[in-house]
């Protein structure tokens, strides 16, 4: 090793706070870099793996096949496995509670159809042979019978026929339409296993039968089956070229059918679709999803995760630009500190090209420890999170299991953007080390260049401010390298967290707009022969946290109030206006729910009691954009308060006109309420004026435990005629799925802020401690602590609102440049919102961070020794 890299070996040692600061700085960032691409990896896999989960383990389901023609898929090479299907036939329900879903629905599947099409066990195991039968979960929670493992069951399956037509499980039971089963063989079967609701594509949400499933024998298969074909990897890629060869139609359409429907707008191009389609050997169920994200394993070419790279890419572009400056305020302090060092190794003979490759080698031993300590820092987060270990009893129940992904591609990505980081840091300080002069670092004045003009101190400082302000000013002035250098800091910090959490606030927002989840578990419709006691009794139950008694008035409003973005969405020009009618719901939410209601819109009773609250959704409507579909959030109405409307009761026979004024305008949803969805909200007092009778009440309710409350409901009303919906499942699987949403999100916000936290710390601290000789000077001289620090509050407050006001502007720019691209390739249209909040949390933390940090380094200054403090040349 020659004697500059031990030179610079021994100086890193020496300046151990700033030389830990600096790696730290790499580690945070590589360590982002890192868990951002293995958690993208993790998230791919994920998705396959959930994907897999809640539809199974397949890409083509061919329907309706021969038995003889099974051998032909085996031995096609295209396909890897095929999974088994068949159906048994139907069997009626005795005491189903669900008028619409009469019947046991039996199917038989293969053993590896069992292990590989989403049957997914709750209690109990498989069925190992013919006469054992697995029963669903919802056969309890929407029929409500209730079965256990180990009962015996007995039906009489045969076919479903109506007008002399078989039904299947796509067509729905209609009580107005009779039909019967015919055919039917006596079978009895023992209960082995209890199993979720069977994916859609087995059990459709509008089935009529309850699919109880058993095993199939498949060595001597007859008849019709279904058949589920997984395809080889290299098959995947052309799926649609495979797919079509055996259906015996053209690729074209398959193709455009299955992923470009949206490009077919006249009903000739679909009528000859139709046809060849009709010609088809088979029907088939493609699993898209699950095909795209197959046969892109890095998600560049799929819509959805295609979009999510780009956002990754995003990201990572503004970890290294946070980290690069981070990273070079510690190379230019270093060459602030070593200015006299380079200028004596100048004047004995040292290149330029010497001093360059001695920055670069204080980089490269920087980041040898600094990356490796970052990439194992970021794979053991991702490692944490996406394990489940914090959140394994939230999720496990639910399906939504990460699954944690170690990939070699990820690793390349941090090894790569960690040098590229490091090197783009140092570049610039090792241009600037190589020109020091030893004349100029004799002077050491190449951090202060200044002009007495330039020194001068505006009145409005020394007037505020006094002597403390007009020192400051002068300070920061003759200063400027090291002022702008913490600037810069704070200012890119301050920009990054403002994009940073706008980004991650839209991505939250698109996901909830994507997947809305309900606000209740409960939903009671209670249609005829109840009083006001049964919902009193119902309201009185224990596990109740919130409900509502929802009542609902169609009305129709002749000339509503439209706002221009929704009558330019429909097309309808200003003369037009008034020749639109308005279909809308008038609510009522019961007495309680209807006060917590006004009471959070900050509103009396009594003012409101005779008025309307309109909930002025933005309503979701879908259009194309440059041929691409996207979801445009429109607020349909255009009324302010005070407004007066006049509506016609369509419950009414004889259309009777109902009068009322708007209260309030809001977008607060009301609780169990639809969202999306305007209605004009009024109190009960109001409603009861226009409807009297007790039809169709519905009650919403969440609970903290639905399955015990939806017991004691039913006893309450058993002999009434209603409906009962738990959808705990569904609401519990989607809260979790936004928690978790929320913890990437918040917890790349809070990685982010660190790097932005190290860089401000690390700026502030060294530009301090390198400013001691200077300080000392003043203290010498007869400054007091507490016209020091005095002075120093004042540097702060200049530098922070500089700081902020620069770092507001770029910060609010950069979060419109991520909405529109937003807005531009994403499927949801969505208005921009400063993000005042973000501003707000910076301001505040800005100013924290400064005050703690100035106070932290002062006080070590206030310690030290002035005369050692001046001669020592190390940090």
């Amino acid at each position: 090793m020659d004697l500059l890299k031990r030179l610079t070996i021994k100086n890193l040692m020496l300046n151990k706070k700033r030389t830990l600061v600096t790696i730290i700085g790499i580690i945070l960032s590589v360590a982002l870099i890192t868990a951002v691409a293995a958690m993208y990896f993790s998230a791919i896999n994920s998705l396959i793996k959930f994907e897999i989960r809640q539809k199974g383990n397949y890409h083509i389901e061919f329907l309706d096949v021969s038995a003889k023609k099974v051998e032909s898929f085996e031995d096609n090479k295209d396909i890897e496995k095929i999974y088994i299907t068949q159906d048994i036939g139907y069997s009626v329900l005795e005491n189903s509670k669900n008028d619409y879903k009469p019947y046991a629905f039996v199917k038989s599947f293969s053993k590896d159809a069992l292990e590989n099409l989403a049957i997914n066990l709750t209690e109990g195991r498989l069925p190992e042979n013919e006469n054992e039968i697995m029963i669903p979960t919802h056969l309890k929670t929407n029929g409500r019978i209730e079965l256990k493992v180990g009962d015996t069951i007995t039906f009489n399956i045969g076919t479903r026929i109506q007008d002399g037509e078989e039904l299947t499980q796509d067509d729905p039971y209609d009580p107005d339409f009779p039909e019967e089963i015919v055919n039917t063989k006596h079978k009895t079967y023992r209960i082995v296993g209890i199993c979720e609701r069977p994916a859609t594509e087995i059990e459709g949400y509008h089935a009529p039968g309850y699919t109880f499933i058993t095993l199939l024998n498949d060595k001597n298969l007859t008849g019709k089956v279904d058949i589920f074909a997984r395809y080889t990897g290299s098959a995947l890629k052309e799926e649609t070229k495979v797919t079509s060869e055996i259906l015996g139609i053209d690729e074209d359409v398959y193709s455009k059918v299955m992923y470009n429907a949206y490009q077919i707008q006249n009903e000739e191009e679909w009528a000859q679709i139709g046809e060849a389609f009709d010609k088809a050997k088979y029907q088939i169920n493609a699993n898209t999803y699950l095909i795209k994200l197959e046969a892109d394993p890095l998600g560049v070419n799929n819509s959805s995760t295609g979009g999510l790279i780009v956002v990754v890419a995003i990201i990572c572009g503004i970890i290294i630009v946070t980290s690069v400056f981070c990273i070079k305020n510690s190379f230019d302090i270093s060459i602030t500190e070593k200015t006299k060092q380079y200028g004596m190794l100048r004047s004995v003979g040292a290149t330029k090209k010497q001093v360059k490759k001695n920055v670069y080698f204080e980089a490269f031993v920087l980041g040898f420890i600094g990356i490796p300590l970052g990439i194992l820092s970021g794979f053991l987060a991702s490692f944490i999170l996406v394990s489940n270990y914090l959140l394994r009893d939230m999720f496990s129940a639910d399906g939504l299991k990460l699954v944690f992904t170690f990939s070699w591609i990820a690793t390349g990505i941090s090894i790569l953007l960690g040098i590229i980081t490091i090197w783009l840091s140092s570049v610039r300080s090792a241009k600037r080390a190589s020109k020091i002069t030893p004349i100029l670092a004799i002077r050491n004045s190449g951090d202060i260049k200044m002009k007495a003009k330039k020194l001068k101190t505006p009145k409005m400082i020394s007037k505020l401010f006094g002597i403390g302000g007009e020192i400051s000013y002068k300070n920061l002035k003759r200063n400027k390298k090291k002022y702008r250098t913490t600037v810069i800091s704070i200012v890119v910090s301050v920009a990054i967290f403002i994009a940073i959490y706008y980004f991650s606030t839209l991505v939250f927002d698109s996901v909830k707009e994507e997947y809305q989840v309900s606000d209740y578990n409960i939903d009671v419709y209670l249609h005829s022969n109840y009083d006001k006691n049964d919902i009193a009794q119902i309201l009185n139950l224990d596990n109740i946290e919130q409900s509502a008694v929802l009542r609902t008035l169609y009305v129709n409003i002749p000339d509503s109030k439209y706002s221009k973005e929704y009558l330019d969405y429909i097309g309808v020009s200003d003369d037009e206006y008034d020749e639109i009618p308005s279909g809308v719901e008038i609510y009522t939410l019961g007495e309680a729910a209807y006060r917590e209601y006004i009471k959070e819109l900050d509103l009396k009773y009594d003012d409101v009691r005779d008025k309307a609250i309109l909930y002025n959704a933005q309503n979701a409507y879908m259009k194309y954009d440059n041929n691409v579909m996207k979801l445009t959030k429109i607020e349909k109405y255009h009324y302010q308060v005070g407004d007066k409307v006049k509506a016609i009761n369509l419950n009414s026979p004889d259309e009777e006109e109902i009068n009322f004024e708007i209260a309030k305008v809001t977008d607060t949803r009301p609780f169990g309420t639809y969202e999306g969805v305007s209605a004009f909200i009024v109190s009960e007092e109001f409603f009861n004026k226009y409807k009297t009778d007790d039809l169709n009440t519905r009650i919403v309710i969440y609970s903290s435990n639905p399955d015990k409350l939806q017991d004691d409901i039913e006893e309450i009303i058993k002999d009434k005629d209603f409906s009962l919906n738990n959808m705990n499942e569904n609401v519990r699987m989607m809260e979790n799925f936004f928690i978790l949403i929320a913890i990437f999100v918040y917890g790349f916000i809070i990685v982010i802020s660190l790097i932005g936290v190290t860089n401000i710390f690390n700026t502030i601290t060294t530009s301090m401690e390198l400013r001691k000789p200077e300080f000392a000077s003043l203290r010498s001289i007869g400054m007091t602590d507490k016209e020091f620090s005095r002075m120093i509050r004042l540097e702060s407050l200049f530098m922070g609102f500089k700081s902020l006001a620069f770092g507001i502007i770029i910060g609010t720019g950069l979060s419109y440049l991520i909405y529109y691209y937003f807005n531009k390739n994403l499927a949801v249209v969505m208005k921009y919102q400063v993000p005042i909040k973000a501003i707000m949390i910076a301001v505040l933390v800005v100013f924290i961070l400064i005050s703690v940090i100035m106070r932290y380094s002062l006080r070590k200054i206030k310690k030290q020794n002035t005369i050692e403090t001046i001669r020592n040349e190390n940090i």
